[in-house]
């Protein structure tokens, strides 16, 4: 009898953990996403490891219960969730081990340019980026395309032949592999963490000096020399190469990426607001770091001042508000912004608006949703998209979004917007929206991508060089599938953009 007692109490103690180990074992699975995401890189296949003990708990539960067959049907429902979620959160999610939600500044810097690395740690980094293609790339969605696999055989071709493998040579192969895709989108970057900065840029810039090329190439015969720059930055409009150059050429080693070697001297070729020619010819001794170049250049680094992304600006005499638009941030600042300018401008009677996106470099499309809420229209129409998920491609079709305007600030004059080859991503994709619904005019240059291009990007961080790659998920198709470039209905210098609006108001 006592004997009995004591199986049942045993009994007794285990179904607690029999219950439980199923349940915790889901949520360490839900929870290694997040972990993931914001904190922890970690391999694919933990999810598989997590699954596979979720199945084992789940079947011991099964044959070590007798009863209560109801409990473990709903529990064994839960683990299929489970399992399901963990999989799909790193083998399916475009997110998992990238570091666009890290907080920690020291993931976006590479090592130094010139710090050697052995052929199996260049080629790890070129796997990882090819790992991450195949992944994620709508472009690589049935296999990956025949000249990216030549480039990648040559990029380690390249490698095995080579006598020193640099950061910087690295970053080269692997950019070249990227460069194929014809993606702006996907791209390398070198954030160096001990930059050499040419000492004279500032000046020239305050000047109002334009830089029109190096060593007396233009940046369209950089941009075509396969010697140089041909294949070092990724783009669609040239253009836009052009300013993805631009973020190399004022440091020794973002030269060194690019093949320009200082050893003899470079010559950075300038114009002068007047026309003038300057050649500025400097060596290796005029790249200084950042402390010598902001105390060369008598720079005042106040802190006082708060950088904005949006503000405004009523000119009352000119019948006249500018929204100066410098990136796509959704948020409360943006949507506070807007309410207070068209309050204004609902006071004032201004009937000329103009967002200012010569200097946006994108990032969430929803504010020009927001924007139209203040126009006096129904609806408005949206292009579609495939977004890669690993194994799946998920696609949309074009989009009615039926705009719920703000009734008591409605906007019923002209909407202008004013465009360079910067605005880029989600700043071209505010100006697709404005001009394929004819809800406004557009004045300066076309943006800087396609909009039947590619977008919504993945970053990572390479395990060996520290370079920083981005990876589009997604394939975007302009309104109505329309082709070209969104191209401006008053084409004009992005500098001047601002004076023809000044003329439309009149």
């Amino acid at each position: 009898m006592n004997m009995t007692k004591k199986r049942f109490r045993s009994k007794t103690r285990q179904n607690p953990f029999l219950w439980l180990t199923p349940i915790l074992l889901v949520m360490i699975a839900v929870a290694v996403i997040p972990l993931n995401l914001f904190l922890l890189q970690m391999p694919e296949w933990i999810s598989i490891i997590i699954s596979c003990a979720i199945l084992a708990a789940a079947v011991i539960m099964w044959v070590k219960l007798r009863r209560k067959t109801v409990g473990k049907i709903i529990i064994s429902f839960f683990c299929l969730f489970g399992i399901a979620l963990s999989l799909f959160g790193s083998y399916c999610n475009p997110y998992w081990n990238s570091v666009i939600f890290y907080s920690d500044a020291a993931y976006w810097y590479c090592r130094e340019y010139d710090s050697e690395l052995t052929y199996a740690q260049a080629k790890a980094d070129l796997d990882y980026v090819m790992k991450y293609l195949k992944k994620l790339h709508p472009a690589f969605y049935d296999g990956i395309p025949a000249e990216i696999q030549r480039r990648y055989e040559d990029a380690v071709s390249a490698f095995e032949q080579a006598d020193k493998i640099t950061v910087n040579k690295a970053a080269q192969e692997i950019q070249s592999m990227c460069f194929l895709l014809s993606d702006a989108h996907t791209d390398i970057a070198l954030n160096y963490t001990d930059a050499r900065y040419m000492k004279y840029f500032y000046g020239h810039s305050e000047a109002g000096d334009i830089l029109q090329g190096i060593n007396g190439m233009t940046w369209e015969q950089l941009l075509d020399t396969s010697s140089f720059c041909h294949d070092k930055v990724s783009y669609e409009v040239k253009s836009y190469g052009k300013e993805r150059l631009l973020r190399y050429v004022n440091t020794l080693q973002g030269l060194d990426y690019l093949g320009i070697s200082v050893k003899d001297g470079v010559v950075y070729n300038y114009e002068t607001k007047d026309g003038e020619k300057i050649d500025r010819k400097v060596t290796e001794t005029d790249f200084v770091t950042y402390e010598e170049y902001v105390e060369f250049n008598n720079i005042e680094n106040s802190t006082d001042e708060e950088y904005r992304f949006v503000s405004y600006e009523i000119n009352k005499e000119k019948n006249a508000a500018v929204l100066t638009l410098d990136e796509c941030n959704y948020n409360s600042e943006y949507i506070n912004t807007l309410k207070k300018m068209f309050g204004e401008i609902k006071e004032q009677g201004i009937t000329n608006v103009a967002v200012d996106l010569r200097n946006n470099g994108g990032g969430n499309s929803l504010v020009a949703d927001e924007l139209f809420k203040y126009l006096d229209i129904d609806s408005f129409k949206t292009g579609s998209y495939d977004w890669r998920l690993g194994c799946f491609m998920f696609k949309t079709s074009p989009t009615v979004i039926a705009n719920e305007k703000y009734e008591d600030l409605l906007f019923n004059g002209k909407l202008y917007l004013l465009t360079s080859n910067y605005s880029f991503s989600s700043a071209m994709l505010f100006a697709e929206f404005v001009k394929d619904n004819g809800l406004g005019t557009i004045i300066g240059e076309a943006p800087g991508n396609d909009p039947n291009g590619y977008g919504e990007i993945s970053v990572f961080r390479l395990p060996n060089s520290g370079a920083i790659v981005q990876i589009s998920t997604k394939h975007f198709r302009r309104v109505d599938n329309k082709s070209g470039l969104i191209e401006p209905d008053i084409p004009c210098e992005e500098q001047e953009a601002l004076d023809y609006f000044y003329k439309e108001c009149e």
